[in-house]
């Protein structure tokens, strides 16, 4: 990383820089309701969200140096000022912390505005960092969203960042970080940038360190001009623990039994699956659509675009809607009528905050859609989340499924997204549009429609953002190949990434992908489009083979459509051994090398493995 800026001769100028940091539960927390339907936040041990640590340790570097200043901003009840007193603790100057009974439970998009409206009275911030997400929601949500209000660019995951001075004016420059690779950017200051995970050490600092509030001024609704009732457009209906899909089959015997017996369990399983019918994609809706539902398509390359049209058609049919994909310039949309759409909505450019903006005038023109839904990619997640803001919306995060219900007064979104331990939340949406953004992976593949030909087409100009120069995409270890995979190899932390060598034997006979936990990736073990679960990313392979892998629920939820999941962990009390199909308790590295000698064997004998042999 670079200093900030050096003019000739003088010292290092500091930035007027604000972290926007949050308490989460420890843990992820228990995913329980209170008595009035809000998760519960109360009794439970808390620290400042991982991510957000590093936007402090941002902040405090780019603020360094004369004229410089750090401002540490956090919404919540008033045991949230711990995490301002740990930030004041680890370098920032001052701290203001929103707290007030009427926002309790707030959303995304009242946090946003409650957040925006400080910062625009009470600082003059060049730089607002955020972390690229929380651990407890991820909804990566709030950067897009006060940047919105505030008129200003975003940009991230940000890994290194510097400052430079270009015709007079400041500029940010970072490498980005998204699920497909790198690339390089700059952005004119003022703005909101979201923080990697790898971006530099997390400010930490013991609870015997803390100071005092001293430095801390506490910001009211009142002080903010807000005396009205607060009412969140998306809440939490009703919370349920994980139902268990999945009934574990904890092998004994030797390692060698054991492992004879998981192969024999995973062809049994195997074979039925690959016959199992998959659900038909709703047929193709022709005429002057009375509703539309729009879904703003990712990668045509990977399967995203397929399962999410999918699951918009199928909404679609519950609203009695047509649905139009919006597509990115170049996009290969052949295959878009058979999976889903009904028409095409093409973009000319593909900069977020000028296609939010495009986006916005064409609902005006053409009415508002019942739904709008995407992937969670971080391009999808910040023009929905601009989106929300123009159109006063609520923004459903993260759901890992979603239906349509009908009281009788009119269908409406139920989506479900993992919430602390074992836990699963249904939220809907108040608002007349409902938002949303899915994590494709775990959404079914429907079959294609047979009924599907050209689609009409629509072109819609999207104007290059003056504010923002991004360079071209360095992909990241073939992105699309965990779509594309069989087998899918899991890395926990529990597998020495010294010995990572000896799993290579063991990927080219399963002819398998590479994926991993967060803490591996975080770490830079493995790139981190190899992480699955809290990054929203998920996958569906025949066989999922966890290695050294806890079991958290975030991770787990990654793999939630593998059609089996073996796990293989020294410890018998690993929470993965409550969610795999198959375990195996011994040392990974043992079990792999007899794993490849009965794979091995078996192909000789056989001519094929499970996964090769049912096409």
């Amino acid at each position: 990383m670079t200093d900030p800026l050096i003019p000739p001769g003088g010292a290092a100028r500091g930035l007027r820089v604000v972290a926007l940091v949050k308490q989460v539960p420890l843990d992820g927390g228990s995913g329980d309701l209170d008595p009035v339907g809000r998760l519960r936040r109360t009794g439970q041990d808390t620290e400042m969200n991982p991510w957000c640590r590093r936007a402090v340790t941002q902040a405090v570097r780019l603020a360094a140096g004369p004229g410089g200043h750090s401002t540490a901003v956090t919404m919540g009840p008033p045991r949230a000022v711990d995490v301002l007193r740990e930030a004041l603790a680890c370098g920032v100057q001052s701290a203001l912390h929103l707290t007030d009974p009427g926002w309790a439970g707030a959303d995304c998009l009242v946090t946003a505005k409650a957040l925006a409206a400080a910062l625009e009275a009470d600082t003059d911030a060049e730089v607002i960092l955020v972390g690229r997400s929380s651990v407890d929601g991820n909804t990566t949500a709030i950067g897009p969203m006060v940047a919105e209000l505030l008129g200003l660019p975003f940009v991230g995951a940000a890994l290194d960042i510097d400052v430079a001075e270009e015709g007079g004016a400041r500029v940010l420059r970072a490498t980005l970080q998204s699920e497909e690779g790198r690339r390089a950017a700059r952005v004119a200051l003022p703005a909101v940038v979201a923080v990697a995970e790898r971006s530099c050490r997390g400010a930490k600092a013991s609870s015997d360190m803390w100071p005092g509030t001293d430095r801390i001024r506490t910001v009211s609704r009142r002080d903010l001009g807000q005396t009205g009732p607060v009412t969140s457009p998306t809440r939490v209906t009703g919370a349920r623990r994980q139902a268990r899909v999945r009934t574990p089959v904890v092998l004994a015997g030797t390692l060698d039994e054991q492992v004879e017996q998981a192969l024999d369990l995973w062809q049994s399983r195997t074979e039925p699956a690959a016959a199992a019918a998959r659900e038909p994609v709703p047929p193709r809706r022709r005429g002057t659509p009375f509703e539309r539902i729009v879904a703003l398509t990712g990668p045509p390359e990977t399967a995203e675009p397929r399962a999410l049209l999918g699951e918009a058609a199928a909404v679609a049919a519950g609203f009695g809607a047509r649905v139009t994909a919006v597509v990115l310039p170049g996009a290969d949309t052949r295959n878009f009528g058979a999976w889903g759409a009904d028409e095409l909505l093409v973009l000319s450019g593909d900069a977020p905050r000028s296609a939010a903006a495009a986006l916005h005038v064409w609902i005006m023109e053409h009415g508002r859609p019942s739904a709008l839904l995407s992937s969670a990619r971080s391009w999808e997640r910040e023009v929905l989340g601009r989106l929300a803001v123009r159109l006063d919306s609520g923004l459903m995060s993260d759901l890992v499924a979603v239906e349509t219900r009908d009281d009788g007064l009119g269908p409406w979104l139920v989506g479900t997204k993992p919430s602390g331990q074992s836990t699963l939340a249904e939220i809907d949406s108040l608002s007349s549009v409902q938002i949303a953004t899915l994590r494709t992976g775990s959404l079914p593949l429907r079959t294609p429609r047979t009924d599907a030909g050209p689609l009409p087409m629509r072109q819609l100009d999207v104007s290059p953002d003056p504010a923002l120069r991004a360079g071209p995409l360095e992909p990241d270890a073939n992105y699309d190949a965990l779509e594309r995979a069989r087998v899918v190899i899991g890395i926990g932390q529990g597998v020495d990434p010294g010995r990572y060598a000896e799993l290579e034997p063991l990927r080219l006979l399963l002819d398998a992908e590479l994926a991993a936990t967060r803490k591996v990736t975080d770490i830079g073990r493995l790139p981190h489009s190899r992480q699955l679960g809290v990054t929203a990313r998920a996958v569906a392979p025949e066989l999922y083979l966890a290695l050294g892998i806890s079991g958290s629920t975030n991770h787990m939820s990654g793999v939630d459509r593998a059609v089996t999941v073996l796990a293989v962990n020294h410890d018998a009390g690993a929470p993965v051994f409550e969610r795999c199909d198959i375990g195996i308790v011994a040392d990974w590295a043992a079990a792999v090398e007899v794993l490849c000698a009965a794979l091995d064997k078996r192909r000789r004998l056989t001519g094929g493995l499970p996964a090769e042999r049912g096409d």
